[in-house]
């Protein structure tokens, strides 16, 4: 299967519906954006149509923090039952639920602050969490706890997002940079004409630590992999450098970790404004 001309066409799906997130005009800025990310979209739905093998009708899936939804469509478009889950502000654009509902793909407008899904108990078969958990500038834990809630029982949890200890964040941290955003991009997160309502990292996590949390909170970690990001294959003295580091799989930018529910766990979480 061509999994690359499934994201295009996905992707071009999006561009011709004229989605505007915000309300902002950035369209155009943002259909560049889902394009610079074609190679991980790709990766995800290949990883998931990989896992079942096929057996594709039967499979009941959720995508949460699912953006434009560039993963949900394509894995719709192979014939996979989806929904969709993003924040209220992106939820409350009638171009994005015009898209979402265009592609018969249940949408639904939560901040997971609040560690509750519209969702019943044991009614996935997985959840796709990519590129999200490490902008939650609030503590993770009860969302595993709520994801697991809502997964049936041997479901599947999959995670896409950044290495922690990349090679970057190593050497700036050597010479005394920070390896988090920028002060400026504190004060865009706060413009409501700029789209960085939730762009910022809160908190970046390590293979191990991930792998730590989600065994914590009920899943066995089946499979996990770190990976490059983009196209390194051209030739240049920037490739051939990046080649040779990346041969460190923990130097890479990017990590994926899949867990399996094994257990449901019982942890009565205190949550409180000031813990959050």
């Amino acid at each position: 299967m061509n999994y690359r001309a499934i994201v295009d066409e996905s992707i071009n799906k999006i561009k011709d519906s004229q989605v505007d997130m915000l309300g902002a005009s950035h369209s155009d800025g943002e259909y560049k954006y889902l394009k610079g990310q074609t190679d991980a979209y790709v990766r995800t739905v290949q990883d998931i149509d990989k896992i079942y093998n096929d057996d594709r009708t039967n499979v009941t899936i959720l995508e949460i923090g699912s953006f434009y939804g560039a993963v949900s469509v394509s894995l719709k478009t192979i014939g996979y039952n989806i929904s969709a889950l993003d924040i209220p502000e992106y939820y409350n654009s009638q171009s994005v639920r015009d898209l979402y509902e265009k592609c018969s793909i249940p949408f639904a407008g939560v901040n997971l602050r609040s560690y509750q899904l519209p969702y019943e108990s044991n009614s996935f078969d997985m959840v796709v969490i990519c590129e999200v958990i490490e902008h939650l500038n609030f503590n993770p834990l009860p969302v595993l706890k709520e994801i697991n809630r809502i997964l049936k029982k041997g479901g599947l949890l999959y995670i896409g997002m950044p290495n922690q200890a990349h090679i970057t964040k190593r050497v700036k941290l050597a010479i005394g940079k920070s390896i988090h955003s920028g002060i400026d991009d504190f004060f865009a997160q706060l413009d409501r004409n700029d789209n960085m309502i939730v762009g910022l990292h809160w908190r970046e996590y390590t293979l191990t630590e991930t792998i730590q949390m989600i065994e914590k909170m009920g899943f066995d970690a089946i499979s996990q992999y770190y990976y490059e990001g983009g196209d390194i294959r051209s030739i240049s003295f920037k490739n051939l450098v990046r080649k040779m580091l990346y041969a460190v799989p923990s130097f890479r930018p990017y990590q994926v970790v899949v867990g399996k529910k094994v257990f449901t766990p019982d942890h009565d979480f205190w949550l409180t404004e000031a813990n959050s």
